[in-house]
Parts: structure tokens; sequence; C-alpha cells
């Protein structure tokens, strides 16, 4: 008795969604995305510095940020440019995006970053964004547009063995990003937070299985990155300053003003308040050295997190 109501809310709630979409399928085509020059799309973990990279890429002055929303487009032939690659659908799924990044609301279902976490009033973003751009939500000029839904598309990309040699012939303006957090922080709040089951783990995995699952999709990213240098771009949380943000400007071919440069600085501010058993520790140290042998010097950075604290 009681699953008809709900089942009825739900038609009703799909219903309504569809007609968003398509009121703002509409209203995108009127969107001018001749000056952008390129489309970064997150890979990796949720749990991974994303949403505050998303957030400081927002601060850029010729950045849009799109925030989720992975259920809207990705599996649509009119948007998933990634499963149907063409000029035509990319260009649909910019001009789509821009126009729902301007709205939405905070979970899934997505839209302006500044819905998310990182702009609660306890955090610094809210605040500088503000200064230097009042209550826009969307940029005058737009030179690049990232989407912020990573694990999502990362498993996409698999499902689907998505060929990248084909779909970087048929888009040039197409870019990968991998944010890496303390990957045993990572894996913490992805066990914490139920984010964890996203990895296909089961119910109840192991804190040593997350971790790995986080090491794995750092791994698999390297290899992409490694066959497309040009394409992919990662930083770490332990070795993110002015010089990377500038690089960062460079890979998504963004003007790398001092002032932006300067501000996410600021920005960057992570909160660190896991502590982790020794036993856990090692058991990364010795995953670390096993699964990144092929990149010593990544191989050494993520070494540094391994800290006992416990």
């Amino acid at each position: 008795m009681h699953l008809l109501p709900k089942a009825i809310r739900r038609k009703f709630e799909a219903r309504r969604l569809e007609r968003e979409k398509q009121e703002d399928m509409e209203a995108s085509r009127s969107i001018d995305i001749s000056g952008l020059r390129t489309v970064c799309l997150a890979l990796g973990p949720y749990r991974n510095l994303t949403t505050l990279t998303a957030s400081m890429l927002f601060l850029h002055p010729h950045c849009q940020v799109l925030n989720h929303g992975g259920a809207r487009i990705l599996g649509d032939p009119q948007l998933d440019f990634l499963l149907h690659p063409g000029r035509e659908t990319t260009d649909s799924f910019l001009r789509y995006a821009i126009q729902i990044s301007t709205k939405g609301q905070r979970g899934k279902t997505g839209g302006s970053i500044v819905h998310s976490h990182a702009f609660d009033s306890k955090h610094k973003l809210g605040r500088l964004y503000r200064e230097h751009f009042g209550d826009k939500l969307i940029k005058d000029e737009i030179h690049s547009l990232f989407w912020k839904e990573s694990l999502r598309t990362s498993l996409h990309l698999r499902k689907h063995a998505i060929d990248l040699d084909r779909l970087f012939d048929t888009e040039p303006r197409l870019r990968f990003l991998l944010p890496v957090r303390n990957p045993l922080d990572s894996a913490t709040s992805n066990l914490r937070t139920g984010h964890a089951k996203l990895f296909g783990l089961g119910k109840s995995p192991d804190i040593t299985e997350v971790l790995d699952a986080v090491l794995e999709e750092i791994r698999w990213f390297m290899e992409l990155q490694d066959r497309h240098p040009e394409r992919f771009f990662h930083f770490l949380e332990n070795d993110f300053g002015p010089d990377k943000a500038r690089a960062l400007a460079a890979f998504l071919q963004l003007d790398p003003n001092p002032a932006w440069v300067s501000v996410v600085q600021e920005a960057f501010d992570i909160d660190r308040h896991y502590q982790h058993p020794t036993a856990l520790t090692e058991y990364y140290r010795t995953a670390v050295d096993r699964q990144f042998a092929p990149w010593p010097r990544l191989q050494e950075k993520l070494q540094a997190f391994a800290i006992p604290t416990t």
C-alpha cells in the first residue's frame, strides 16, 4: 500500500525533470560557444578534491563549471559525446552544460557549483567568489568548461570501452583531469559517506578494498596520461602551488593571470582531520610500491602521505 504513492511521486518527478530538460535544451540553443577552447572532464574517485578543484576553476574569469548532472547527460545520444562522438553532439553538450550550470541544486541532480558544500558559509570559496564576481553564475566570456562528475564518467568510459583515440580525433578540445587527495583520506571518506559502493565492492567493503580501488583509479589515469600526455593532467594535494596552478591554466588554455593564481592559493584549503592506524598506513606503503613503480616521482609523492598518526 505504501509503494504506490511513492511510485507515483517518482513518476511525476521523472516527468517534471524531463520537461525541465527539454526546456533547458531549447534555451541552450542560443548560447554562444564560439570562444570555447577546451572542455575538461574530471576522472577518478569521488571525495578526491574534485569539488575544491571545480570551485577553484570557477574562480577563473573565463571558466564555467558544471557540477554533477550525469544522469541527465550520460546515455543521451543528443548529449553524450563520449558514447556518440561528433562535433554536433559535443556542441549540444557544451550549450546544455552551460545552461544548467547557471541553476540547479545540491546533490547529484547538479547544476551550478555554488550549490556544493565547498560554498557553505564556513568555507572561504563563497566569499572569494562574491568578491570577484558578485552573484553572477555565468562568465561573460567562456574559454573552458569543466564538468565535475568524476567516478561516474570513469565508469562510463570503461563500461562502454570508449575508444579514446577516436574520441580525441573527433574532439580536439577534450581534456581529462585528476586531482589526487591523500588516498588514505579519500578511501576513508568514501567508506564513511557511502560512496564506496560505487566502486562495486559490495555492501560492506573493508577499508583496504576501498583504498585499493582508489589507487587503481589513479593508476588507470596514469596509464592513459602516458598514452595521451597532452590530454590528461593530474596534481596531488601535496604538490599544488603557483607553478601547478599556472600549468593547470595552460592545460585548459586559460589565461594564467596572476590574480587568479594568487586567489586559488588562498582557496586551496583542505580539511585534514582523518587519523589512520599504523597497520593501514603500512598496507598503503606496500600498495603504492607495488602499483606505482613505473612512475617514481608520483610514487615518491604518494609515499609522502604515509605518515602514521595512531
